[in-house]
């Protein structure tokens, strides 16, 4: 009995305890539970040390032409006939001898004299066929070129044959920035030309013309992307530059010079009778593209009908090499309103080339030309094209190859509104020097005549064209 009145204490003792611990938990409010989305990414804790990271390496250049993408076929079983003759020295110089050399292409012009002579098989030799495996290459011969394919009898292989693939067809696809502008490029479009020529002409006599243009003037006066990138212009005969490489800048004595060679690269160089160049190419040796930049070569967003319209570009200033030319930077020559009233050329340009009388024809079907010749010299005139963005009453002007009767072989009166436009044009000359005859000293520009154009400059047949140009009153002199 005793041991039974032990537990049940102990029990009643238990008990109170359990009834004291319950009542005080009753107090205390339990913290909530927060429901988790079944898809909600579980937290992670972070270490207080975080790993330091693998650094990542530079970028390495890329040296063109880039190797075409992994996993890219290049083997063109297709083209494989193509690249046999034209990859083979032997098979190209037979072909040209069995045709008593037709395929010799066109005699460069004079200006091209100091290129390295190139035999007729050289200009279509692909002497690396390691081109197949670039970027360009991958493409294969026909996809660009046309022509058929797994034949080597030369009449059958170049059936539908073309030597300068569309633009916009190609070039595009990789190039969309580049060739979006192309419409608007005055290298291909030949806008200056047309703007030009039927504004002396009429819309009676515009499919003469058109035909003219496409004779004489299209096949060298306009450029493709090829003919910078890979091969020579028109004017030099065409013909590959290296191999079928593309360069992003080829030599600029073949591109640049290849079609502005006879005026601007003779006067920039000092090739021309004056023997005097430019000095930014004697002092500096400054390339074409050093000032001239992409929107000049592959067009702007902007449509522009001739060479000087819209924006003056390039200049001086925006480029950084002449910033602090102003009236007040203490040469005496800016002051007075010179700045505003010529153009930098007006005082800092040398003689030039000027040209004279161009006459287009066709001998035994053959288009050609003659011209007459080119004349050095330095003439001031009215700016006949004043406006906002070239202000000045004072330019340099330098007279074009044309005449009235340049097209006469076509027709007769084909410009009939010939006094529209002068003969003596706004130009800007690649003749640049800091001392020039006319501003070593006031007066030798103020009451000069030989300087400025006068009535006695022009051809009495073309007064009544340049009278917005010629300058009827000489500055007088100063004391």
């Amino acid at each position: 009995m005793r041991l039974l009145r032990v537990c049940a204490r102990g029990l009643a003792t238990f008990g109170i305890l359990l009834l004291v611990i319950l009542a005080l938990s009753a107090c205390v409010e339990p913290e909530a539970i927060e429901v988790v989305p079944a898809t909600a990414t579980p937290s992670v804790p972070q270490p207080t040390d975080l790993p330091r990271a693998t650094p990542t390496p530079p970028p390495e250049a890329v040296d063109f032409p880039l190797a075409a993408p992994g996993g890219t076929a290049t083997e063109h079983t297709a083209y494989k006939t193509c690249v046999e003759c034209h990859a083979s020295e032997s098979m190209i110089k037979d072909s040209i001898a069995a045709e008593e050399g037709a395929a010799s292409g066109q005699e460069g012009q004079a200006w091209a004299s100091e290129l390295p002579s190139e035999a007729a098989w050289e200009l279509v030799y692909l002497n690396d066929p390691e081109f197949l495996e670039t970027m360009h290459g991958r493409y294969g011969c026909i996809t660009c070129h046309g022509g058929t394919a797994d034949t080597l009898l030369k009449e059958v292989a170049h059936t539908g044959l073309i030597r300068e693939p569309s633009t916009a067809g190609l070039c595009g696809e990789c190039h969309a920035d580049e060739v979006s502008t192309a419409e608007n490029n005055l290298h291909a479009s030949l806008a200056g030309y047309r703007t030009v020529l039927f504004t002396r002409s009429g819309s009676a006599n515009t499919d003469l013309l058109e035909t003219m243009l496409g004779n004489h003037c299209e096949p060298c006066h306009t450029a493709t992307c090829g003919q910078c990138h890979v091969s020579r212009p028109a004017g030099l005969g065409g013909g590959l530059v290296a191999g079928h490489l593309f360069r992003d800048t080829d030599a600029i004595n073949i591109t640049c010079a290849g079609c502005h060679g006879s005026r601007v690269e003779d006067d920039y160089k000092g090739q021309s009778a004056s023997g005097q160049s430019d000095v930014h190419w004697s002092q500096a040796k400054m390339q074409c593209t050093d000032c001239h930049v992409a929107p000049d070569f592959h067009g702007t967003e902007e449509e522009h009908v001739h060479r000087y319209d819209g924006r003056l570009d390039p200049t001086c200033e925006a480029l950084g090499c002449h910033p602090d030319v102003a009236e007040d930077d203490g040469i005496e020559q800016h002051g007075d309103s010179h700045l505003k009233k010529l153009s930098c050329q007006v005082c800092h340009s040398a003689a030039y080339k000027n040209c004279y009388g161009c006459h287009v024809g066709v001998d035994d079907g053959v288009p050609g030309f003659t011209l007459e010749s080119a004349q050095l010299a330095f003439k001031i005139g009215r700016n006949p094209i004043q406006g906002r963005y070239r202000p000045w009453k004072y330019v340099p002007v330098r007279h074009v190859p044309v005449a009235r009767d340049s097209f006469s072989d076509y027709g007769e009166n084909l410009l009939p509104n010939f006094d529209a436009l002068p003969t003596w044009k706004y130009a800007t000359p690649h003749t640049i020097q800091r001392i020039t005859p006319q501003n070593e000293s006031c007066n030798a520009c103020h009451g000069n005549a030989d300087v400025f154009l006068t009535a006695g400059d022009v051809a009495p047949e073309e007064l009544n064209a340049n009278r917005r140009v010629i300058v009827e009153e000489i500055p007088a002199p100063v004391e």
